[in-house]
Formats: C-alpha cells, sequence, structure tokens
C-alpha cells in the first residue's frame, strides 16, 4: 500500500473493535490515503491496525455494505470505484438531505447553535486558507455534526451520515480545484447569511445550489481523471514488447 496510508494500531476502548478497524479504513478511504481501485492487503492491515483476520473481514463487510469497498471472488476486497452515476446519484440525495437538514436547522436551531455553526464555518474557512486538505475535511465534518446537531432530527442525521462519508471521496476531487474552494466558502457565506435572517426557504434554495455547483465540479473531475486515465492507456496496435536480451543478467 502506499506511503501515504499510514494505519495506526487500533485502540481497545468501549466501542467494539470491528468499529474501530472500520473507521481506520474508511478515514484512509475518504482523505484519499486508500485510493480508488486499490487493493487492500489482510496481512498488512492486520499489522498496522493491530488486529484479527476475523476482526478485519468482520470491518469488510461493514464497509462492504456501505459502499466504501468491493469484494469479488478470488480478488480480495479493493476501494470502490465511485462512477460518475454514482457520483449523481449521491449528490442527489446529498441534495434532499442537507436541503432538509438547513430548513430545519433555520427553523429550529437557538441562537447558540447558531453561533456555533458560524464559528465552525470559521474553521473552514482557515483550514481553506492554509490549503489543509485534511483540516479542511475534519472542519467540514464539524460544520455536519453542528448541522445535524441543531436540526435536532435524529432519523435525517443517520441517513445522512453514511452519505457524508461516500461523499467525502468526491470532496477531495472538487476540492482539488482551487477556483472552487474560494466559490464554496462564498456560497456556505451566503446560506449562512440567510440563516442568521431565520429565511429557512431561501437558505434551503441556496444550500442546494450549493450541492448542485459542488456535483458539477465533482462530475467534471472524474472526467478528467477518465480521460488521463484513457490517454495512458497503450494503443493495442503498437507493439510494446521489450527487446530480448539474452544475457544471464537479463534473466
Amino acid at each position: 500500500m502506499s506511503d501515504s496510508s499510514v494505519l495506526y494500531p487500533v485502540r481497545r476502548v468501549a466501542s467494539p473493535v470491528r468499529e474501530q478497524t472500520a473507521e481506520a479504513i474508511r478515514i484512509q478511504i475518504m482523505s484519499g490515503g486508500l485510493r480508488e481501485g486499490q487493493r487492500l492487503v489482510e496481512r498488512e492491515l492486520c499489522e498496522q491496525l493491530d488486529v484479527s483476520r476475523n476482526t478485519l473481514r468482520e470491518a469488510y463487510r461493514q464497509l462492504e455494505a456501505e459502499g466504501f469497498i468491493d469484494i469479488r471472488p478470488h480478488k480480495g476486497p479493493t476501494v470502490a470505484r465511485i462512477t460518475p452515476s454514482d457520483a449523481t446519484s449521491l449528490y442527489e440525495m446529498r441534495e434532499a438531505l442537507e436541503g432538509m437538514a438547513i430548513k430545519v436547522f433555520t427553523l429550529r436551531a437557538s441562537d447558540a447553535d447558531l453561533a456555533e455553526l458560524v464559528e465552525s464555518f470559521e474553521q473552514l474557512r482557515t483550514a481553506h486558507t492554509q490549503s489543509d486538505t485534511n483540516a479542511v475535511l475534519q472542519s467540514k465534518e464539524a460544520f455536519y455534526d453542528v448541522l445535524y446537531r441543531g436540526a435536532a432530527n435524529k432519523v435525517l442525521e443517520s441517513h445522512a451520515r453514511v452519505l457524508r462519508g461516500r461523499l467525502a471521496q468526491l470532496r477531495v476531487r472538487s476540492l482539488s480545484r482551487g477556483s472552487r474552494r474560494e466559490q464554496m466558502l462564498l456560497e456556505i457565506d451566503a446560506v449562512l447569511e440567510h440563516i442568521k435572517k431565520r429565511d429557512a426557504e431561501r437558505a434551503q434554495s441556496a444550500w442546494c445550489e450549493h450541492i448542485r455547483l459542488a456535483a458539477r465540479a465533482a462530475e467534471e473531475s472524474l472526467a478528467a481523471a477518465a480521460s488521463e486515465a484513457e490517454d495512458r492507456t497503450p494503443d493495442p496496435g503498437e507493439d510494446h514488447h521489450q527487446p530480448t536480451n539474452s544475457s544471464p543478467s537479463a534473466r
């Protein structure tokens, strides 16, 4: 596995070891430490996480159910690839769930909740200014924690939790575009202004537009990546065989 995918031993705390194992792998996938299509090597992960094979395989099943990895017979688990069609579906669901969360937050949240949401956005802005992708992802998660807590809708929050994880993979792609980073901050700032005025309809509408623009950026990034991969594919008509060297050192 790549040097960037550093995994640390799982701590023995109250939550099940399987949950901790799944979370450790999930975080690496979300941050890009484990790349799309990358094969997960059981022996390496067991050593890095200090867990048994049975625990790791239970975590695999959970991550497969969440859509983070693919498990194919005789090939082992790999990090799931997100296709343009997958991205469209994910962002459509994101627009529905987050749009509702913004509306409910605007109507229900206390002034203290609103102040905390504004503060979490300022932390997000700082992370962007420092061009720290990991800090950006963490700050965005903190922003959502405040949002869903203030919305006070457990059903909405539970549906959004797994979706947020899958979207983090796409968020890394969309944030790789410098212009998108700046635009995103302006969009969220505008939404917060509507929330401060307790204008739920405008806040929801502005947030949904924010999601649509993020979806477009992610889809463009996926298309660019697919084009680059196609350009690197050898022409089947070309002869790619290396000349044979019969010296012993070549064998």
